[in-house]
């Protein structure tokens, strides 16, 4: 490496003369005093301070600069903002402002403030403090934006200051280090991480999933055929008595007596019940027509409503595509709100996305359908989507409720953060669901899920449940019937969320 101490004497100096200092690696430990004496001039650490700057020895650099600020000779305003400006720069230490400490961040604001003051023109120095301010803000939930000030220096900023902003530090929150990013490489360079639904898939999300929640079109119930043998009985009945009447009256030769003999009155009574007869044959004859006309058109009917019922249910890979596309939204909701960013989120020196747990809602306002044009499986109308970050120092969590049929979330969520020695307890359990939604809770089971289109039994549920002192979450990442059929979610990883959180648990506890 370049510096200053290449231009002093080769000669070895007096041992007595040398001192070490622990500011930065054995390879590069310098003998400070002797380095900074008062022979040299400014330029020269100001020199020192850019050569270190341009090979990223931060720690070197910011130590030139302080030198040169203490020596500094009277310069125009530009050049002492210049300075300042690349000070402050070099003491983000390639890394974005929030990952420093208080009295850093301090310390980056006052040079920037300073350079701004001394050179209002300054496009770096406006650049630097507009993507300080809004790192922050992001980090403090603050409202921000990008200012007309901060719009102006990002266009007008040098393009190799740009490329070295961009380079060095990652702030793709900052709509200041986005629009750099975009004047070096049209489009940028920042992942589009969630892209949204159009207007008319989401009238057509809707309108199908509505579909798939509503029960299907009930087939026709066939009414009970009216059996001919209730009028065939009468018709032969009465046939016999007028075949008695008419016996009786041959029997009797003179009509007189015939008159007065029974025979007139038994055939009044076969007539009449030979008519019933024959009326009650008729009646359920065409009545058993004109049933099977009715019941015909109704199944066309119910065929052609199924037919539209199905063409209209939502296909299994549009399901899985929405939910995806309503959780990243939930997941980067969750940052936001914990104020966190990507960056911070390590496990084992690696940077991991966060962890998500999705699963039906509590009952009794969540439905449960299962449809076999959809897949196998359960779907649910409201799903609890628990988002779990795990930084360096502690673990940030987020719980909301997530509308399958519009994809929007609920008002309702809730975030909190915890170091990991303060985790009581990780587990998944799994609990009984058989009693129904207005029923009493008991310590072993719990109300069960309303299904569309049937009423299951036995049911029960998988639960994932973080515990800290004053606080439980508690997710139902599956629910299963006596038929073996479950709710399913793909890309939900109970499972390697809770061996995450036990890893890092387990790291937090063993002792130094």
């Amino acid at each position: 490496m370049t510096n200053l101490a290449n231009d002093k004497d080769t000669a070895s100096p007096d041992p007595s003369e040398m001192q070490v200092n622990n500011h930065a690696p054995v390879t590069h430990q310098q003998n400070i005093e002797n380095f900074y004496s008062e022979s040299r001039k400014p330029q020269d650490y100001l020199d020192a301070a850019r050569r270190a700057l341009a090979e990223q020895q931060w720690g070197q650099a910011c130590q030139h600069y302080a030198e040169y600020h203490k020596r500094e000779p009277p310069s125009p305003p530009r050049k002492m903002a210049e300075t300042r400006t690349e000070h402050a720069f070099a003491k983000l230490h390639g890394r974005r402002p929030r990952a420093h400490l208080d009295q850093t961040q301090n310390e980056i604001y006052m040079l920037l403030a300073k350079a701004h003051e001394l050179d209002p023109g300054s496009a770096a120095a406006a650049v630097l403090m507009a993507i300080y301010n809004e790192d922050l803000d992001h980090a403090f939930l603050r409202e921000g934006g990008f200012s007309d000030e901060a719009q102006r220096a990002s266009t007008n900023l040098d393009l190799e200051w740009a490329r070295r902003i961009v380079t060095t530090i990652k702030v793709h929150e900052s709509p200041t280090w986005q629009a750099l990013d975009q004047r070096l490489t049209p489009g940028g360079t920042v992942p589009i991480r969630v892209l949204s639904l159009s207007d008319d898939e989401r009238v057509e999300r809707e309108h199908r999933m509505r579909t798939l929640f509503t029960p299907v079109p009930a087939v026709p119930v066939r009414e009970l055929r009216l059996s001919p043998l209730y009028g065939l009985l009468p018709l032969v009945g009465g046939s016999v008595i007028l075949w008695v009447a008419i016996t009786l009256l041959t029997a009797y030769g003179s009509p007189l007596r015939s008159l007065l003999s029974p025979a007139p009155y038994i055939g009044i009574t076969g007539v009449a019940t030979v008519s019933l007869g024959g009326w009650l044959t008729f009646k359920a004859v065409f009545a058993n027509w004109w049933h099977n006309r009715l019941f015909n058109r109704a199944m066309n009917e119910y065929r052609e409503k199924v037919r539209i019922y199905e063409e209209n249910l939502p296909s299994d890979a549009q399901i899985s595509r929405w939910l995806k596309h309503d959780v990243n939204v939930i997941v980067d909701r969750a940052l936001t709100r914990l104020g966190i960013v990507m960056e911070e989120l390590h496990n084992t020196g690696r940077i991991t996305d966060p962890l998500v747990i999705v699963g039906p809602a509590d009952p009794p306002k969540t439905k449960l359908v299962r449809h076999h044009r959809v897949g196998d499986g359960y779907i649910a109308s409201r799903y609890t989507v628990f988002v779990v970050c795990m930084a360096d120092q502690k673990l940030g969590a987020y719980r909301t409720v997530l509308d399958s049929i519009t994809g929007k979330r609920e008002p309702e969520e809730q975030t909190s953060e915890y170091r990991y020695r303060d985790i009581v307890s990780v587990n998944v359990h799994t609990v009984r669901l058989d009693l129904p939604p207005d029923a009493k809770k008991t310590d072993d089971a719990e109300p069960t899920y309303a299904f569309v289109d049937a009423r299951e039994e036995d049911t029960v549920a998988e639960r994932f449940t973080l515990i800290v002192p004053g606080d439980r979450f508690t997710v139902t990442t599956k629910v299963s019937t006596d038929d073996g059929k479950g709710s399913r979610v793909d890309f939900s990883r109970a499972d390697r969320a809770l061996a995450a959180i036990r890893r890092r648990i387990a790291a937090s506890t063993r002792p130094i």
